[in-house]
């Protein structure tokens, strides 16, 4: 938090206000905690002064993840490893078939990694820490497996038992966060284009300064991310013209640099509607690479 968010805390008092007398739900104060990081010690008493709520320490578990500002470590992670284990133990693997095992890999044990895989990038020892876990109780013991786990990974049409690879579905289930960002789909892409991304385009954001890791970790899967989208430009009206890679996969900007946009003289938050005139392309004439666009 910093002095600019004040605001947004009056606003965020009179929100609550307003909830307590349409519903009649008062918030326990004494039961309400604020979290700040890198907050001068002047702000955080203005702060917590203005909400009456006490202050708590980071890192906490809020929604069965830990709440944290910094790089996931393996012993955040410790309850996610304890959980699987802990679920392998109460099964009996000497009574299960293996294809008892295989359905019960493939539909419980995966799944109960999936919500800290959809928020954030496990660490490559967590993930090795569940696959190990996996490959053990699949083949029931501890001895070495049949198969290699890459094999056995691989989808069914491939030879493989249908297992999904940890690594590659954690990113997909990143990237849908980026999916949300890009079509604005729900509250939390509206928090991050309205607080993280603010000036910027979500192509062009920075990844340095004071960012969390996680938020961090999103934009470092840009390069993914772009590799399987498709624009479909339409009216125009539903992305950047010059920062959405939408030509060619590619953004006018990477391709062409920040001189085609002063040549045009279109605003840098213009859409690709700028350039249409009923229905056809209407680029001004005012530059070689304008033409070859």
């Amino acid at each position: 938090l910093s002095a600019a968010d004040i605001p947004s805390i009056d606003t965020l008092m009179k929100g609550l206000e307003i909830f307590r007398y349409a519903l009649g739900l008062t918030v326990n104060t004494q039961k309400s905690f604020v979290y700040f990081c890198n907050t001068s010690a002047r702000l955080k008493s203005n702060i917590l002064h203005r909400v009456g709520f006490l202050e708590g320490t980071l890192p906490v578990t809020y929604l069965g993840l830990p709440l944290i500002t910094k790089r996931l470590s393996k012993a955040d992670c410790s309850p996610l490893i304890e959980r699987i284990v802990s679920r392998v133990n109460s099964w009996v693997c000497k009574a299960l078939s293996f294809a008892g095992r295989i359905q019960l890999v493939t539909a419980t044990l995966l799944s109960m990694q999936t919500y800290w895989c959809s928020t954030f990038l496990l660490p490559m020892s967590i993930i090795k820490e569940c696959e190990r876990v996996f490959r053990r109780f699949l083949w029931g013991g501890h001895g070495r497996g049949k198969v290699r786990w890459a094999e056995v990974c691989k989808p069914l049409k491939e030879g493989g038992l249908g297992v999904k690879d940890l690594k590659t579905w954690n990113k997909a289930l990143i990237l849908k966060q980026i999916w949300s960002v890009l079509m604005d789909q729900s509250l939390w892409a509206n928090w991050c284009h309205a607080y993280l991304l603010r000036k910027y385009n979500f192509w062009t954001a920075p990844t340095t300064g004071l960012l969390s890791w996680s938020w961090r970790q999103i934009l470092l899967l840009r390069p993914l991310a772009k590799e399987h989208i498709i624009y479909r430009c339409g009216n125009g009206e539903c992305f950047s013209l010059w920062y959405d890679p939408w030509l060619h996969g590619e953004s006018v900007h990477a391709l062409y640099g920040h001189r085609v946009i002063y040549d045009t003289g279109i605003d840098k938050l213009a859409r690709v509607k700028s350039v249409i005139r009923e229905g056809v392309w209407s680029w001004p004439q005012t530059s070689c690479d304008l033409i070859d666009i």
